[in-house]
């Protein structure tokens, strides 16, 4: 494809003239290209028969492109990448994957997205797993690595990090944190929905065991797209599903195909179409460059940060640093409560046109542990920052 700009990509997203939209780091907007994509698939498989040759090769090509597009775009093989439909779905086939023990422990820290939350509870309900939360929002990276080293201990199975923390957008020390869980022989999983399509991120160089993240985000691919990620050590011993490797259909001299992230998580049909799609967004973000929307993204984030210190009443929890955060920007309001931060991203929306997230910090809630999360993407532009910026001051 030809290379395509920041400004031709902010052209292809027809919501931008309708609304300043800062909820990329929820549902990120599909382009006209991603949507193309999908709608040519689905009806050439319609007008020939999805199981016609005609109707195959609808979707050959372009899935072919999208999962190594993908693996290239992670610096993993394809072999060790499948597709799933969220960060969620796919968290839940790693953790179901590892086989658990009353008395195993699960570590994770206090900064995790509420799914998180959801599966470690349902890991003590059924399996009796202790679980290990590190309270890590006052943490230095340092002490938040020495808390973590210090959780560990022989019945520790899995470690679970955000590489972007969804509640503050903190970048977390992922890294440091893979080196000290291998050198107690735990395996780490990383939560890649907030950090994959906001930066260069290498799997290889981060050297996990095992992560999951979503297509619908940052990747700005069709909703209903996500990926696994597990390492070649990993797979002779990761059955989620229990799909065996041999086909029933085998036959008897056939040799046994080696497993593959895919082999061992995709279950059945699955929509050719929003694969495709996710590869074209996959093809777009790499045309324009991840150095570049990196780039631009920490130019508008700097002057959205600049204006909200100028603002009464706001104090910024994110990471001021630009090698600490990524594309969200979380603020609190003194003395708001829930409903008071509901009412002013409402406001915001309907007055402004500048779609904001009411955030919860932790969980179980915290009636006045509450932010706006202004998730920042390469699309947006300096006039919607400061539509924000003065709706926000406004508003209050």
């Amino acid at each position: 494809m030809t290379r395509m700009t920041v400004e031709q990509l902010r052209q292809d997203l027809p919501m931008t003239g309708e609304i300043a939209y800062f909820q990329t780091g929820t549902y990120g907007p599909a382009s006209d290209s991603v949507l193309q994509a999908v709608r040519e698939t689905l009806e050439t498989e319609a007008r020939h028969g999805p199981a016609t040759t005609a109707g195959r090769l609808a979707h050959r090509d372009g899935e072919a492109a999208a999962r190594s597009g993908l693996a290239r775009m992670l610096n993993v093989k394809e072999e060790e990448l499948s597709i799933d439909t969220n960060t969620s779905r796919a968290m839940q086939q790693i953790v179901r994957g590892l086989s658990w023990q009353p008395g195993d422990e699960f570590v994770m820290t206090s900064l995790e997205h509420v799914s998180t939350y959801g599966l470690s509870y349902s890991l003590t309900e059924e399996h009796g797993v202790t679980v290990k939360v590190i309270e890590a929002e006052r943490l230095t990276d340092e002490e938040l690595l020495a808390e973590l080293a210090g959780a560990l201990t022989d019945r520790t199975r899995l470690i679970c990090l955000s590489h972007v923390a969804s509640p503050n957008g903190r970048l977390l020390p992922v890294k440091e944190a893979a080196a000290i869980a291998h050198a107690a022989g735990v395996p780490v999983m990383l939560d890649l929905a907030q950090s994959v399509g906001t930066m260069p991120v290498d799997l290889q160089e981060l050297d996990c065991d095992f992560a999951v993240g979503s297509g619908h985000k940052w990747l700005l691919g069709p909703m209903g797209t996500g990926y696994i990620f597990v390492a070649e050590h990993q797979l002779s011993g990761f059955r989620p599903n229990f799909i065996p490797d041999r086909s029933p259909w085998t036959l008897a001299g056939d040799p046994t195909p080696p497993p593959t992230a895919r082999s061992r998580t995709e279950i059945g049909t699955y929509n050719h179409a929003l694969v495709v799609g996710l590869g074209r967004a996959v093809e777009i973000l790499e045309s324009i460059g991840l150095d570049n929307i990196r780039t631009r993204i920490a130019d508008l984030t700097r002057r959205l940060r600049r204006g909200v210190e100028q603002i009464d009443r706001a104090r910024i929890i994110t990471p001021l640093e630009p090698e600490k955060s990524a594309g969200i920007t979380s603020v609190m309001f003194d003395g708001f409560a829930k409903t008071d931060m509901d009412g002013l991203a409402a406001r915001l929306q309907d007055r402004h046109q500048a779609l904001v997230k009411s955030q919860w910090l932790t969980a179980p809630p915290d009636p006045v542990k509450i932010a706006m999360r202004i998730s920042v993407a390469a699309f947006n532009d300096e006039g919607e920052v400061d539509r924000l910026l003065e709706g926000i001051d406004e508003e209050l």
